[in-house]
């Protein structure tokens, strides 16, 4: 199997992590390369996330496939591949709160952006007068 990579996000942040080979890399390994990606971005995330020091402070889970507003949680111990993970998957984080419960996921969506170059100009009526093109 070849390399994949996932998208994880939390509120505003994506994270991408890749994953070499998805049928013997575990989730806890992913949590790893993820805990290493929010240490090295402390100073552009909020102050939950940039005091996050351990896998056990971090959940990922996908969107359930029975409904898609419902989300799943990743068990450590599974490999990507067993969890069901496919290349560009978008991955949820959670991080535990201080009183030690998860906060809700939460995923931003961007903004919808017209390009005003697409839309189509509505067109001009021409003033309707005699002229020399028109004979009556």
């Amino acid at each position: 199997m070849s390399s994949q990579y996932y998208r994880v996000k939390r509120q505003k942040h994506t994270f991408f992590i890749n994953s070499a080979n998805p049928s013997s890399e575990t989730i806890l390994s992913l949590k790893q390369k993820l805990l290493k990606a929010l240490q090295a971005s402390a100073t552009h995330l909020d102050a939950a996330a940039a005091n996050v020091r351990s896998t056990a402070d971090l959940k990922l889970s996908i969107p359930s496939k029975k409904d898609p507003h419902l989300f799943e949680e990743l068990i450590d111990s599974k490999t990507a591949a067993a969890s069901g993970l496919v290349d560009q998957q978008m991955i949820a984080l959670t991080l535990k709160t201080q009183a030690g419960t998860w906060e809700p996921v939460e995923i931003a969506q961007p903004e919808s952006v017209t390009d005003l170059d697409d839309l189509e100009d509505e067109p001009e009526e021409a003033p309707r007068s005699k002229g020399k093109g028109r004979a009556h």
